[in-house]
């Protein structure tokens, strides 16, 4: 049905119009002014369709499950809401030898400069460019599954941003579900190995941060 004031003058129009060139005119015009004015029922529902995630089903026979929050040494020990307890086995969840504190520069050694060093150069640290090429070099481990909807994001930013990464998936690869298991025991994806850090979940800065941590510490 046309409904609105502009909808209403147009059809008045028509029908005006209609007057000089006849009823069967009219019939025309109304008819395809109607289909101009519907809504396409199909052409309604594609945007949303089109800003929905797919995730596809888990099936029964997999052994991870899919991680909505993200979890790295960094955020365990900074959680202030924590309790000693909980930090602790929060910690005991994962791998404590691959989860090693993000790479820094070493503050001891320029706090306290031996004879014959540099303080100065030491102060300004690597270059933005050194940086840049240091995190090209980084390696990058995701252990995922084909079913995992937060994998198929963290993979389409590795992609995005020109990330070389290596992939697994644990449901089909035995070798690298040992290793996968040994990270991370709580059997959820994406684990992201970034260096030495261990990233459960998935979220751009806190790759971001890895990367920039494992770069800076081959710098040093």
């Amino acid at each position: 049905m046309v409904t609105g004031t502009r909808a209403f003058a147009r059809m008045m129009a028509i029908i005006f119009l209609g007057t000089l060139c006849g009823c069967d005119q009219v019939l025309t015009w109304l008819d395809e002014l109607d289909h101009q004015e519907a809504p396409d029922p199909a052409g309604a529902e594609t945007p949303a369709l089109a800003e929905e995630e797919e995730v596809s089903q888990r099936p029964a026979d997999s052994i991870a499950r899919s991680e909505t929050e993200v979890i790295t040494f960094r955020n365990i020990l900074q959680n202030e809401e924590m309790s000693r307890e909980e930090r602790i086995q929060a910690l005991l969840n994962l791998d404590p030898a691959a989860l090693q504190a993000p790479g820094s520069p070493n503050r001891g050694a320029s706090d306290q400069p031996t004879q014959g060093s540099r303080p100065q150069a030491r102060e300004k640290g690597p270059k933005q460019w050194e940086i840049a090429n240091a995190r090209r070099h980084v390696p990058v481990v995701m252990y995922s599954t084909t079913w995992c909807g937060v994998c198929k994001k963290a993979r389409r930013y590795f992609e995005d941003k020109r990330i070389s990464f290596v992939e697994y998936d644990v449901d089909k690869n035995a070798s690298a579900r040992a290793e996968y298991l040994s990270l991370n025991p709580r059997r959820t994806v994406p684990t992201i190995k970034v260096g030495n850090e261990v990233i459960v979940g998935f979220s751009e800065a806190a790759v971001g941060r890895a990367l920039e941590g494992a770069a800076r510490a081959r710098l040093n």
